[in-house]
């Protein structure tokens, strides 16, 4: 049964927390994590209300362990960067890369990060565990729980790319009263077109509601 952990990491010991040093209260939100030949290309927003994304570009680019940071999107008081790590630096980087897990939630300050992990086979977070250990990288178990089947990403008959994307607009603020972002942004967060990213949402409405307003509907004479 899949199982989802969570993990902390001091902040100095995660490569992104050098930035704090310069910039004490930036904030990191991990979006994606995605395996690239010897490395890993991490998405990831970071928030600073006395910087400009200008000056976090600037610390990104001097930090050693990264091989590029590259800037997507500027919203004024926070960006959204993409980034690809050195092989010989990345750390829990390469165990998450190296065991197969996935990274549900990653958020990073001064006062350390957090990581909550999905393990889909057994023993998986143990593997990681000990690639950790083995590779230095000094990882706290905070907890660990087992999803139910209501809790899976099949719930709902919903996709995996349409739950990406209902989660991703909801956490956006997509469906605030006051909209603070469209769907050509989010569709860019994602890599796919605008039209793309309206068709998971059209049909990741129509799963929700025929598994939960439609399947509670008493049957029309």
């Amino acid at each position: 049964m899949p199982s989802i952990a969570d993990f902390t990491l001091p902040a100095t010991e995660f490569p992104l927390g050098r930035v704090f040093e310069d910039r004490p209260d930036a904030t990191f939100e991990l979006d994606r994590v995605v395996p690239s030949g010897d490395t890993v290309m991490p998405y990831f927003w970071v928030s600073d209300a006395g910087a400009d994304m200008a000056a976090i570009t600037a610390l990104l680019t001097e930090l050693p362990e990264l091989r590029s940071a590259e800037l997507l999107v500027d919203t004024g008081t926070k960006g959204l960067f993409r980034a690809e790590w050195e092989p010989e630096f990345m750390g829990i980087m390469a165990a998450i890369a190296a065991t197969g897990v996935t990274v549900l939630t990653a958020s990073g300050s001064a006062d350390g990060w957090r990581f909550e992990i999905r393990a889909t086979q057994l023993g998986q977070l143990s593997t990681f565990q000990r690639h950790c250990a083995d590779s230095g990288v000094n990882v706290t178990l905070v907890r660990i729980s087992q999803l139910t089947e209501a809790g899976s990403d099949t719930a709902y008959d919903l996709t995996p790319e349409q739950r990406e994307a209902l989660l991703l607009a909801f956490e956006r603020g997509y469906y605030d009263d006051k909209r603070g972002v469209d769907q050509t942004e989010l569709a860019a967060e994602l890599g796919i077109s605008r039209q793309a990213f309206a068709s998971r949402l059209r049909r990741g409405y129509r799963a929700l509601i025929g598994s939960t307003v439609a399947a509670d509907s008493p049957p029309s004479d």
